[in-house]
């Protein structure tokens, strides 16, 4: 059994010049970042088709197209010798052959095996089942499972330090009673990386021979009950995708002998790179990336990151599961327009089949009106996983004699101050303020929360970038991927429409001041140029709140965005209209230009 402790997978820092590489089961994108002064600039940005699968092959083939053509392109020579020049730093990301899939298991569900899930999640992988001693399938049926499932890779955890022996050792012979095989077939050994008590580490190599499985030990995921220690399972991870995942896809046994560093999943860089920019700030920040077949959730609250994913939901090859999941009634209530349930029927079918490039009118409201729906079904899921560590004794108060559970989940939508977008959904096929009231209707964010849209689709070169030079890529981040929307002030409560919700005021920096008065039903926006700061003072009525409890003023800083400082008086939780006609008018609400 293979140990390590957390491996410094840092670079050495060369001020001149990067090339960043992400490969995905399409596309092959590759950017150029050079250094102007003390600051950073992206050259150049070039993309090809990915040559992984047939007549080609070989991933560096494409590589190779990518990186000569974006090399012409900036007159330099970044591809020498058949190999990427090594004047620039060379690294790379990938999620081909439908990214990492892994499958998990732990003594008790809610504890390690729910720890574990999160490591998995955290490192860029697509979970195929979780296990546990106390799941209600009997051994037998835990077998069949684990047989039929053919992963990348096996994460083992359970026990405290210290703690659970037998369990854990019972979950090993699980595995090996299995004969769990790799996806790329029989004649390679499984990665299992072992995340559970340090002191039966001899004992699980002893179940989880060499013969069969490369088995990788790494610090517990869960030392003691009350702490979670994923980043050494996650950096484990990383090793064996590197050793014995990826290079059995076709080229990649020559792309990891050029990059510096690991080639790790892109999701996984993705998280990196968002939890950085949200300690780097000191911000809750939530994250949705709506793709054709899956939509990913990541957040960050009070310093803890997580990430969840919804396969098999998305806006292409998943929407009809959007439909079977939400139910095409929930799906239809977000349509600005009569349709019948028939006719939206087929429009989701037609678009799963066909993938129009360029959706016609009826087909981009129906995404539209889909996204919504997997973003919440993607948030349910969502809240499960970034929850408080369960089995940690609580000291309970009179006070939570009402609560119908104390182990809630870490997701606020009050306490959310960065709320980003990602996917062709809010870029190419999305105006910004159709993109805007997207992220409004899903998430429904309450007090105040800034609103952005990653417009460059370059965020998992930028978690690259991260460990070689973290201010390089937050820098660009903020400058080169993020598009502000706006601020949105949310007050959370119901009522009657047209009730007064808030007065409101907005001081400028330069001194002038807008006063509003605020009705429940309304959607505007407030002048604010991108990047510019105000101050606002909301003062709610008594039923209402904007931060600080019902009825309690708040003063804050603001900063502004496509729409200025938007106002969401729409009521929290939000009530979808029957009447289609004030469907459009959020709509209309948000268009126009930029707010100056």
């Amino acid at each position: 059994m293979k140990i390590i402790s957390g491996k410094d997978l840092s670079t050495e820092k060369r001020d001149e010049s990067y090339l960043i590489v992400n490969i995905d089961n399409l596309l092959t994108k590759a950017i150029y970042i050079d250094s102007v002064g003390e600051d950073f600039v992206i050259r150049g940005k070039g993309e090809t088709p990915t040559t992984v699968d047939s007549p080609d092959l070989d991933v560096t083939v494409g590589l190779e197209r990518v990186v000569v053509d974006l090399g012409n392109s900036l007159g330099k020579e970044l591809w020498v010798d058949g190999m990427p020049s090594d004047s620039q730093h060379f690294l790379c990301s990938s999620s081909t052959s439908g990214g990492l899939h892994m499958t998990v298991a732990g003594v008790v569900r809610r504890i390690s095996a729910e720890s574990a899930e999160r490591a998995a999640l955290g490192a860029g992988a697509l979970l195929m089942d979780v296990f546990s001693i106390d799941d209600k399938r009997p051994n037998y049926k835990k077998i069949a499972r684990m047989r039929s499932l053919r992963p990348d890779m096996f994460l083992l955890a359970g026990g405290t330090d210290g703690g659970a022996v037998s369990q854990v050792i019972d979950m090993a012979t699980l595995v090996d009673t299995a004969d769990v095989r790799p996806r790329f077939g029989s004649g390679y050994k499984l990665p299992v990386i072992y995340a559970g008590n340090v002191e039966i580490r001899d004992r699980v190599s002893k179940t989880l021979t060499e013969e069969r499985y490369a088995t990788r030990a790494v610090e517990n995921v869960r030392p003691i009950i009350e702490k979670e220690n994923l980043g050494p399972a996650r950096e484990g991870i990383y090793d064996s995708y590197m050793e014995h995942v990826i290079i059995h896809s076709p080229g990649y046994d020559k792309l990891v002998d050029w990059v510096d560093g690991h080639i790790i999943p892109t999701q996984a860089a993705i998280g990196r790179l968002l939890y950085a920019y949200a300690e780097e700030r000191k911000v809750n920040l939530l994250a949705l990336d709506v793709g054709g077949a899956t939509t990913d959730v990541y957040s960050v609250y009070g310093g803890i990151f997580n990430r969840s994913l919804n396969a098999d939901i998305g806006m292409t090859y998943g929407i009809l599961n959007v439909m079977k999941g939400a139910g095409v009634q929930d799906v239809m209530r977000w349509i600005p327009e009569e349709m019948s349930e028939k006719k939206v029927r087929n429009i989701i079918a037609n678009i799963m089949a066909l993938q129009p490039q360029t959706p016609s009118e009826e087909e981009a409201m129906v995404q539209q009106a889909c996204a919504r729906e997997a973003i919440r079904l993607g948030l349910i899921q969502h809240r499960k996983i970034a929850s408080k560590l369960k089995g940690v004794r609580v000291t309970r108060s009179i006070a939570d004699i009402f609560e119908q559970d104390i182990e809630f989940s870490l997701v606020d939508p009050m306490n959310t101050h960065v709320l980003i977008g990602r996917g062709k959904i809010f870029d190419n096929n999305s105006t910004e303020g159709e993109a805007t009231l997207l992220l409004l209707d899903a998430v429904q964010p309450e007090g105040v929360t800034e609103i952005m849209v990653d417009k460059s689709s370059i965020l998992p070169h930028l978690g690259m970038l991260l460990e070689s030079n973290k201010e390089a890529a937050l820098g660009l981040l903020s400058t080169e991927s993020l598009q502000r929307l706006g601020t949105c002030l949310a007050p959370k409560g119901t009522g009657r429409e047209g009730v007064e919700v808030m007065r409101l005021r907005m001081i400028h920096t330069g001194g002038d001041t807008v006063e509003e008065t605020i009705r429940l039903g309304e959607v505007k926006s407030l002048p604010l140029g991108t990047g510019e700061s105000a101050t606002i003072e909301a003062m709610p009525t008594g039923r209402f709140d904007v931060g600080k409890g019902k009825g309690k003023s708040l003063v804050a800083e603001v900063i502004g965005g496509v729409h200025g400082v938007i106002i969401d008086a729409r009521g929290r939780p939000l009530t979808i209209p029957e009447e289609k006609k004030l469907l459009a008018s959020w709509t209309e609400a948000l268009k126009g230009e930029e707010a100056a």
